[in-house]
């Protein structure tokens, strides 16, 4: 074998190199160069062109035809018809729909559906396009008022505002917003339809059950299924009409008014984070432009410096932007005393006291609106009785307490450091209280028949809410009089006034009482502190005198105006209940303790039938039985006093 393989390695040699000798000594002459390789003849540059140029591709179709792409073979180009349907006998038809491999391309279906139902407008940019997409985004659509709810809904909306709010919140001008709203001017003015979103919001968060059968009325459920969802509306709209930048320009009333009803929204709601803020925010306001010195907004000495796009651009001058500054000064005032009373967490937002240098603006002139114009005052009738002077009426029992609130921002809350003068403030703001309820007219005076066949009959005397709301019965029927009008308007501050005096009383002699246990109590250290007898027996007079004005009070109260009275009058009772409660026992009378239970209760029927609060229902049907709960009630407490 070792030989085998010897021999034939020795034979591949020899034929090898055979080859190499035959192939050297042969020579080739150039045309038979070129036969074996005719681009050797070419130049450099021309050759490697050559060299790189492609072969031309084969045209292929971009779509079969119908017939192969169903059964999944190859079309020709011969078509059509094309090969295979030409052989079988079909038609070759290219009418079916091109898919696109991948997923589905949403943004081009979207485009697609609204051009097929007829939407017009501009289409929106693809979002693979990032400025265009952003651009998009920023082009919000216009305001008006189509965003809080239909204009056939607004109107009555802003009826029952006017009727139902402006009383107890006389802002702002209603002939001239009223005027500016018949104008549109939503639609150019942001600031008008902020300040139109918040009435409106204020009115739903007060009175839920009055929009909502205004909803129902104008079968309306489907677009605004609850009076949560229209506050909601409102809110969205003043947000966005007030801009992210609205703190940037020229502050005007409209900023305070809207600012303060949305703290008033947020309260109703029991949202005491941004009531803190938005009161905030209208008490800085207000102090910014000027509302709480006497030569404020609109006044004589301060003409044609204020706000030529805010409210006096559609109030009409001076005269109106004056009352305006005042109403919502005093306004704010109120506001601010009645939450630091009931010790609400918005103790921070204290406004200075008035002093001798910077004395308080004067009261709202007792004129209503309609005679308020831009020339002046137009005379008014004789007898006639304008709503101001229950607000202002309301405004000097809540001025009584001036000199406390000064006294405790000077040396804290119940501080005792000088009884003698603490002790003649506080009678001297009991007196003031008192004075503030005498002289009114009898429209503001809360008459009660005191006879038990009276109470006999409580379906006559306490009608259901329905039966006493104007428009509520059938179709929308508006108040035909304006007398109508001001009885309705009457009766709502009969109620708030009466509540409120009461109120601030039991704040007053409560306070009495804690500084006096102070003077009396053993622990403290030796004062020169003297209280006479005759001052404590007057102070227990006066606390059995509240109670029994207290329980007169709630008997008085109609069920009819009980709602449209909103949450400030609950807070007045809820103010006067939690005084005499949280009394001690030492303080506490037998008549005291035989109505604690029934105040109680009262307080609970009243959140009921307020239906505020984050737990507010916005169903119906059970009005007939709180009314009569209502009725028991009030017997109760009649019958205990």
């Amino acid at each position: 074998m070792p030989e085998l393989r010897a021999n034939y390695y020795n034979y591949c040699a020899r034929n090898c190199s055979s080859k190499r000798l035959t192939m050297s000594s042969t020579e080739v002459s150039p045309q038979q160069q070129h036969s074996i390789d005719p681009a050797l003849s070419l130049p450099e540059g021309q050759h490697l062109a050559e060299k790189h140029k492609k072969k031309p591709a084969i045209p292929r179709l971009k779509k079969a035809c119908d017939a192969c792409s169903k059964r999944k073979i190859k079309c020709d180009e011969a078509g059509p018809p094309c090969h295979h349907c030409r052989e079988v006998g079909i038609p070759c038809t290219f009418a079916r729909q091109s898919r696109r491999r991948g997923p589905r391309n949403r943004h081009a279906d979207a485009i697609k559906e609204q051009l097929a139902i007829g939407i017009t407008g501009d289409v929106p940019a693809s979002p693979t396009y990032a400025a265009q997409t952003l651009a998009s985004l920023a082009q919000q659509p216009v305001l008006s008022t189509d965003t809080i709810c239909p204009f056939a809904l607004l109107e009555r909306l802003v009826d029952d505002y006017f009727t139902y709010i402006h009383p107890l919140i006389p802002v702002p001008h209603e002939p001239s917003f009223r005027a500016a709203l018949a104008a549109r001017a939503d639609m150019n003015n942001p600031a008008f339809l902020a300040l139109l979103a918040s009435m409106i919001g204020c009115l739903v968060a007060s009175f839920p059950r009055r929009p909502r059968l205004h909803i129902q009325n104008l079968r309306m459920e489907a677009l605004i299924p609850n009076s949560s969802v229209l506050l909601e509306r409102c809110r969205r709209t003043t947000v966005e009409a007030r801009g992210i930048a609205y703190l940037d320009r020229q502050q005007t009333i409209d900023d305070v008014i809207v600012a303060y009803l949305q703290g008033l929204i947020a309260a109703y709601s029991f949202n005491w984070d941004a009531c803190r803020l938005y009161l905030g925010q209208c008490v800085t306001i207000s102090r910014v432009i000027g509302l709480h010195r006497q030569d404020g907004p609109g006044s004589a000495s301060n003409a044609g410096m204020n706000g030529d796009d805010g409210i006096g651009s559609h109030q009409g001058g001076d005269i109106v932007l004056q009352e305006t500054s005042r109403r919502m000064f005093w306004s704010l005032y109120s506001t601010v005393t009645a939450f630091q009373q009931l010790g609400l967490p918005l103790r921070e937002l204290s406004m200075p006291p008035p002093t001798p240098a910077e004395p308080y603006p004067d009261l709202p002139m007792e004129v209503d609106d309609v005679y308020i114009i831009s020339q002046g005052v137009r005379p008014v009738p004789p007898g006639e009785l304008s709503t101001l002077a229950g607000f202002n009426a309301m405004m000097k029992i809540y001025k009584a307490c001036a000199d406390v609130t000064a006294m405790e921002l000077a040396y804290g809350t119940n501080e005792l450091f000088d009884w003698a003068r603490q002790r003649q403030v506080l009678h001297e703001a009991i007196n003031k209280t008192k004075d503030a309820m005498d002289g009114l007219a009898s429209e503001l005076l809360s008459t009660h028949a005191s006879s038990p066949a009276s109470r006999s009959q409580p379906q006559q005397d306490y009608p259901l809410p329905n039966q006493g709301y104007p428009s509520l019965n059938g179709g929308h029927a508006p108040i035909q009089t304006e007398s109508e009008r001001k009885h309705i308007q009457f009766e709502i501050q009969k109620m708030n006034l009466a509540a409120a005096e009461v109120a601030i009383r039991s704040f007053l002699v409560e306070k009495y009482s804690i500084l006096s246990d102070k003077v009396h109590n053993p622990s403290r250290p030796v004062h020169d502190f003297s209280d006479g007898q005759n001052d404590v027996d007057e102070m227990r007079e006066e606390r059995e005198a509240v109670i029994k004005d207290f329980s007169k009070l709630i008997r008085d109260l109609d069920l009819t105006y009980l709602e449209a009275s909103g949450l400030g009058f609950t807070n007045k009772i809820r103010q006067t209940v939690s005084t005499l409660v949280n009394m001690p026992p030492h303080r506490k009378s037998e008549l005291h303790r035989r109505i604690e239970q029934d105040l109680l209760r009262l307080v609970d029927f009243l959140g009921e039938v307020q239906r505020v609060g984050p737990r507010r229902a916005d169903g119906v049907g059970d009005d007939e039985l709180r009314a009569c709960q209502w009725v028991e009630m009030l017997q109760s407490v009649g019958d205990q006093v």
